[in-house]
């Protein structure tokens, strides 16, 4: 571990003897101000009764689900300030796993070494080659599916006859087909499909078994995008969705080659400052690129099998380029969450983009004989076909981006991206004014003062300008989801401060609501 990380552990734990930092997703309070001066990976939740600060030139990254870490990254605390960079970067689900490439050869007829050896020399036989296996399902209420196995090639071995020898030529196999897109705010897009194998070939002066039926396989169709989830405009915020697996390589002489996983989603963020909030630098949540599809098998040759004055073309078995695989998925944007209930200051770069197509696999390449074996024997040329390179995966759909404000009037500018990889949807990016009551001279008047923050066995509640409404509802305490768990009368019209027991509250975030003089206040507070 660096020294500067120690150092920075170190200083946390002196904060408070409950503070603990770790990759889990877990809750830790940090009683004072939490300054980070050093990158750091972090993950969970903290809440801070202070100031949480990233200076000019910090990265704090947050730790990936896929690293033992939960993909976000939430702050609760007095007064946030980012002046540095945030990076959810492929921090939320992980990516689908990758298709495996084609490897098994069979025979109907026992002859399945026939495509690299000689075998049954002086008989007909047959050599059926599988596909390449489509890769996993994304992760993710918008996760990318999978794509389907390319099918399987086959043909003819060669034979060797007393006159004209045949040669074999076996079809190739298909790649798995593409990964879908993740998606979250935007849809992302489906995968294409694996590259075909083939069962074409030229030949000249040569003969062809026509033992069997020389079989091309097609590579599998791609795989469905995933479906938009969460709201626009709620107080839900999630981790991005990922993308599914990319196709393996079909197989010829050569095996077709595994492909890689499908892109992961961005990571969560989610700032809640009970006064201020402050972003100038950077908080990004880009979901990753889908990645490669596997390579084709290449053709090839097996030895000349037959014994005679004549070592031509006809001897061998050749084998067909086989189609590559799909690409994988991409992964979906994720989400940025930024609330305050006092002052905004939002004019740095907030990121949430989806990320582009993985490419297809390579195609697998046939082979030529040319043989010349002067009058007697003659001149021969045979070709088997190529196959097809694999289509390109599904790209990511946008993430979402919201900005709940109380102050209607705060500056929030900030540089915002949520577009979709390639042609995927973007995603949404909304600032909602949340002031509450009709009049804000009114709201302003009756604005209230709770502590301590963040409050742990009882909450004491008054108006911040010691003034006594002549009339009162009652005290509410309610949950992010809105629910009311605390209902009692208000007796801030008669003394200066109530006090609320919070033994049987939850560690959370919750919302202390009045009715004063005909207009509601509130105030958000945390319990520890």
């Amino acid at each position: 571990m660096k020294k500067k990380t120690k150092k920075l552990l170190l200083s946390l734990a002196l904060l408070t003897a409950s503070a603990t930092i770790n990759a889990q997703c877990t809750t830790t309070n940090i009683t004072g101000n939490f300054i980070q001066n050093t990158d750091i990976i972090l993950s969970g939740t903290y809440n801070v009764s202070g100031l949480f600060y990233v200076p000019p030139g910090v990265t704090v990254y947050v730790s990936g689900y896929s690293f033992g870490g939960c993909g976000k990254l939430e702050v609760n605390a007095q007064t946030i300030i980012i002046e540095g960079t945030i990076n959810g970067d492929f921090s939320g689900y992980t990516g689908g796993n990758a298709g495996l490439g084609a490897t098994a050869i069979t025979s109907i007829t026992g002859d399945a070494i026939a495509i690299t050896n000689c075998n049954n020399k002086d008989f007909t036989g047959q050599v059926s080659l599988e596909g390449g296996k489509a890769g996993q399902n994304g992760n993710g209420a918008g996760a990318g599916s999978s794509g389907t196995n390319g099918s399987g090639g086959s043909g003819p071995k060669q034979q060797c006859l007393s006159n004209n020898d045949e040669a074999g030529m076996i079809g190739s196999s298909g790649g798995g087909g593409a990964g879908g897109g993740g998606s979250y705010g935007g849809t992302g897009i489906a995968g294409g499909s694996g590259g075909d194998g083939t069962n074409n070939y030229t030949a000249t002066g040569v003969n062809v078994s026509t033992g069997f039926v020389i079989v091309g396989g097609t590579g599998g169709t791609g795989g469905a995008s995933g479906n938009v989830y969460g709201t626009a405009t709620g107080a839900d915020i999630d981790l991005g969705s990922s993308g599914a697996g990319s196709g393996g390589g079909g197989l010829s002489f050569d095996l077709g080659l595994q492909g890689n996983k499908g892109g992961s989603g961005g990571g969560l963020v989610k700032f809640v400052a009970v006064d201020s909030l402050a972003v100038t630098g950077t908080i990004t949540v880009n979901g990753e690129n889908g990645k490669t599809g596997g390579a084709a098998g290449n053709g090839g040759q097996s030895p000349n099998c037959c014994s005679d004055g004549c070592d031509d073309a006809g001897e061998a078995t050749l084998s067909c380029g086989a189609g590559g695989g799909g690409g994988s998925g991409a992964g979906s944007g994720g989400g940025i969450y930024l609330e305050t209930q006092n002052a905004a200051f939002i004019n740095g770069t907030l990121n949430s983009k989806g990320g582009n197509v993985g490419n297809g696999g390579t195609a697998g390449t046939g082979v030529t004989i040319n043989y010349s074996g002067g009058i007697f024997c003659g001149t021969q040329t045979i070709t088997s076909g190529n196959g097809s390179a694999g289509n390109t995966g599904g790209a990511g759909g946008g993430g979402r981006i919201k900005i709940f404000i109380n102050n209607c009037s705060s500056f929030v500018n900030p540089v915002t991206n949520v577009n979709g990889g390639a042609t995927a949807l973007p995603g949404t990016y909304n600032v909602i004014c949340t002031t509450l009551g009709i009049e804000n001279n009114s709201v302003e008047k009756y604005s209230l003062l709770v502590y301590p923050v963040p409050a742990t066995e009882e909450l004491n509640v008054q108006f911040k300008n010691s003034v006594y409404p002549d009339e009162v509802g009652n005290i509410e305490v309610a949950d992010l989801s809105g629910r009311i768990i605390f209902s009692a009368p208000c007796k801030l019209n008669k003394q200066s401060a109530q006090t609320i027991s919070l033994s049987d509250f939850a560690a959370g975030i919750y919302f202390i609501k009045i009715q004063a003089d005909n207009i509601t206040v509130q105030q958000k507070f945390i319990k520890q």
